[in-house]
Order: structure tokens, then sequence, then C-alpha cells
């Protein structure tokens, strides 16, 4: 079993690839904002989505999508909003979708659950 890094890593390894299988562009990873990270941002056809991976190899804590509470959804929102001044795009629709992760012991996955348009940007 690998740290805490190793395993976020890992997932989100795993939730670009299945994102590409699915035909998605990624346009960057891992870029930094002041309120956080956006994990990965990347086009739908020509539709701009910004992704949250969240990994879990326990659910002692509860299923890794849980762990998106309001506060945490008020930052993705913000990190969004953030991305697209920074990148002076004026894009009116765009979404973002948060995948969830299980993985064993080994770090091999068990478990990916996509969710498109899962945090309204309110």
């Amino acid at each position: 079993m690998g740290t805490r890094k190793d395993t976020g890593i890992t997932g989100e390894r795993m939730a670009e690839k299945f994102l590409l299988s699915k035909k998605f562009k990624v346009l960057e990873k891992n870029f930094i904002t002041p309120f956080g990270e956006i994990d990965l941002v990347a086009h739908d056809g020509n539709l701009l989505v910004f992704v949250e991976v969240r990994t879990r190899i326990s659910e002692t804590f509860g299923h890794a999508l849980e762990s998106i509470d309001t506060h945490k959804q008020r930052h993705i929102v913000n990190n969004c909003r953030y991305y697209m001044a920074r990148r002076s795009l004026r894009e009116k629709y765009w979404r973002i979708d948060v995948i969830g992760i299980k993985l064993n012991r080994s770090l091999e996955l068990e478990v990916l659950t996509h969710i498109k348009n899962a945090i309204v940007k309110y």
C-alpha cells in the first residue's frame, strides 16, 4: 500500500485514462489556483469540463464522492472561475464532473464512478 499522495496520483492517472477512453481531450492536469487545485481540465466534444478526482482505498470515512461537501464544492467552483479568468475564456457552457475511484490495497482499480455535471455552479 502506498502513501496518501501515491493513492491520489494513481487515482488521477486512472481518471485521465478513463476520460481519454471516452474521447475526452485532456487540456491540463493539476492546475493550481489560490483556492486549491483543479485535477483535470478537458474537452468533452466542444464543452469545457473541469474534473475533480476523489480516490479512496478504504471506505471507513465514507465513499470517495461523499467527501465533497458544500465547502469543497464552493472551492471547486472558485477554482474553475479562476481558471477561466486566467485563460481569458468566455465560454458560456461548461460543467464540473466528479470521478470517484476505489482502489484495493495494491492500488489496483476496483470501482470507477463518473458523474457528469456533478456540481452546480452557484
